[in-house]
Parts: structure tokens; C-alpha cells; sequence
């Protein structure tokens, strides 16, 4: 609710969405909603429908059935302007490697019409503080796969997005890269954006997410606040607990 009692609007907004390949139903009827401030863990093991739901959402890959709307806009007919208020990073990210990593970043500014100004101040405060400072005259083709990730973090951030979408993104971070994204992750959602992310990693999931949703089978088996995620128990054991109730 804002100041007013009036409901605000959601940043994501994904309602039975259905993601088919052959006869198998890859995400089956999910349903969820990531709201401004929102830090949303999506939690699954690997081919539970995390990646593939990700990618609908950001229009890499389509759907079969259902909607998907950021800040209210359809990824199916408004395309153009959900991309433009979104950032995503994939989990093992292609940057061009014949570039610097300068060069990447202005590239990225280019397509998002960052001001100049804008830009350099927003990719000096975040290279600094991920340590790519020294880096970014050096070709892509020379970093490494952590150093590879904060650029792809950077140029995500480069354009304030109000959604900021990532498919496992502490993989590869250094435990320091890794604790200040997860402050840069606070502020943006104490600005109004907010963040989706999907991960296996359950500790980080339950210190740094308001809320929660674990899938499996495609399906949707918890979804909530945290602590009601959670109950009395560490998210570790009700992951488990949820995974082997619908084994049986």
C-alpha cells in the first residue's frame, strides 16, 4: 500500500505462465508477483524451471500460456519498452571479447541513451566498488569468469533499471564482490527498484530476500514472505522438506 491505502502496482507480475518443451511442461501455471523494494529469491535445483522461466520473463524464450508484465507493461506485445526498464544477467554471461571493458560498458550505455555524465559517474562508482576499476582497459578475452560477471553487473546497473533480473549471480564472485552486490542489491530496492534472482545457494537466499519462492517440477511448492516461507525451521530444511513431501 502507499501513503495513500492505495495498492502500488507491481514491478513483476507473472500470472500461470505454462513454458512447454515436447510433452514435458518445463514451468506449469506459475504465478508470482515481485513488488517495488522487493528482494524475490527464486530457490530450485537444477532443471526445477528456474533458467526457463527467467527467460520468458526477459524475452529471450517464449511461452506457451499465461502473462508476464513488468511495471504493467506485457513482455509478449510491449517488448521494447519492458527491456528498457529491466537488466538481466545470465548465469555464464557472453560479452563481446573483442572489446575493452570500457568499450562493453559504453556500448550498453549507448542502447539504454545514458548521458554521458550519468554514465561515467554510475560505471567509476561501480566499478570501484567491485574492484574492475584497474581492469577496464583490458580486452574482455583477458578477465576472467568473476571479473567477466561484474562487468555484465555493471552494465546491468548502468541504466538505474527498475528491475534487475539475474540467474544465479553470486557464482563466480569473490566473497567481497559478493557481500557489496548485495549492498548495491539493498539500495537499489531502497530507491523503489527491485530485484529477482534464482539461486541453489539457500543461506544467501534467507539473509538477503523479503521473500521467497521455491519451484520444482516446474511448479510453484512455496511462495511468501521469508519468515512464512520459513516458519520456525532454516530455509535449507523446509527446501528439503518441501522436495521430498512431493516425492511421495
Amino acid at each position: 500500500m502507499d501513503a495513500k491505502g492505495e495498492r502500488t502496482a507491481p514491478v513483476l507480475s507473472v500470472k500461470q505462465v505454462v513454458k512447454t518443451f515436447g510433452e514435458k511442461r518445463a514451468v506449469n501455471g506459475v504465478s508470482l508477483e515481485v513488488m517495488p523494494g522487493d528482494i524475490f529469491g527464486f530457490v530450485g535445483h537444477n532443471g526445477a524451471g528456474k533458467t526457463t522461466l527467467i527467460r520468458a520473463i526477459v524475452g529471450v524464450a517464449g511461452f506457451d500460456e499465461g502473462d508476464i508484465r513488468i511495471v504493467g507493461q506485457s513482455v509478449r506485445t510491449d517488448a521494447l519498452a519492458c527491456k528498457r526498464v529491466c537488466a538481466y544477467v545470465p548465469d555464464n554471461p557472453d560479452v563481446y571479447e573483442f572489446l575493452t571493458g570500457i568499450q562493453y560498458l559504453n556500448y550498453i550505455s549507448d542502447v539504454f541513451e545514458v548521458p554521458a555524465d550519468t554514465r561515467r559517474e554510475r560505471i567509476r562508482a561501480y566499478a570501484d566498488r567491485l574492484g574492475l576499476t584497474s581492469a577496464l582497459g583490458d580486452l574482455v578475452s583477458s578477465y576472467s569468469h568473476g571479473m567477466r560477471q561484474k562487468l555484465v553487473l555493471i552494465g546491468a546497473l548502468v541504466h538505474a533499471p527498475r528491475l534487475l533480473i539475474l540467474d544465479e549471480p553470486f557464482v563466480g564472485l569473490d566473497p567481497e564482490a559478493a557481500f557489496k552486490l548485495k549492498n548495491v542489491f539493498k539500495e537499489m530496492c531502497e530507491n523503489g527498484s527491485a530485484i529477482f534472482f534464482s539461486t541453489h545457494v539457500l543461506d544467501v537466499a534467507e539473509k538477503l530476500c523479503n521473500k521467497i519462492a521455491i519451484i520444482k517440477q516446474g511448479k510453484l511448492v512455496a511462495c511468501g514472505p521469508t519468515e512464512q516461507v520459513r516458519g520456525d525451521e532454516s530455509l535449507e530444511t523446509v527446501f528439503m522438506e518441501v522436495l521430498e513431501s512431493n516425492d511421495k
